[in-house]
């Protein structure tokens, strides 16, 4: 999906209603930061490898957005927000790893006690996060109203990458019909 985004042209990206002009080195670093964390989870004895093979693709997504035909532009800053996100997500793989949720559900689907079983799940790594940011010397209400913020992030990056499936759903059935955008 990121890659599809990466390198679809500029007048379908607008067709469909998406414009990343206001955010795009944030884009970067989060798309990389995700696609390092995954795969530095499931490519666990390959770091280095990982790391040229991601900072060869941020160089290849500049060098094919550069080409006249999806009329795009390449930015080194781009390719550098991709090398940021790509050292974040290495660390939350690295962070992760090290916090591993110990307790899964005690059994597939619902039953009573599921959410609460999953906040004492939670809890040691949540104590673990408050912790560490209490150390490096923020205050617990800041610490408190900005989980509160990445939550709300989270919800509505949920909702906008579910309109943008459906978007690309309907471009994709409108193409298999033979109807222009």
């Amino acid at each position: 999906m990121l890659l599809l985004l990466a390198l679809f042209p500029a007048w379908l990206l607008q067709n469909l209603g998406v414009s990343f002009t206001h955010h795009g080195k944030l884009i970067h670093a989060a798309a990389f930061t995700v696609l390092a964390a995954l795969a530095s989870l499931g490519w666990t004895k390959h770091k280095a490898k990982l790391i040229v093979l991601l900072a060869f693709s941020g160089v290849a997504i500049e060098v094919v957005q550069g080409a006249q035909l999806i009329g795009r532009g390449p930015d080194a800053f781009d390719w550098i927000a991709d090398c940021a996100g790509m050292a974040c997500g290495i660390t939350i793989a690295r962070w992760t790893k090290r916090h591993r949720v110990r307790n899964p559900p005690k059994r597939p689907g619902e039953y009573p006690d599921r959410e609460i079983d999953c906040q004492k799940a939670m809890e040691p790594g949540f104590q673990a996060i408050v912790d560490c940011m209490l150390e490096a010397g923020w205050a617990r209400g800041e610490i408190m109203r900005s989980l509160r913020r990445l939550i709300s992030a989270d919800n509505m990056t949920q909702k906008e990458n579910a309109k943008l499936e459906a978007q690309l759903a309907i471009a994709r059935a409108m193409s298999r019909v033979g109807r222009p955008l």
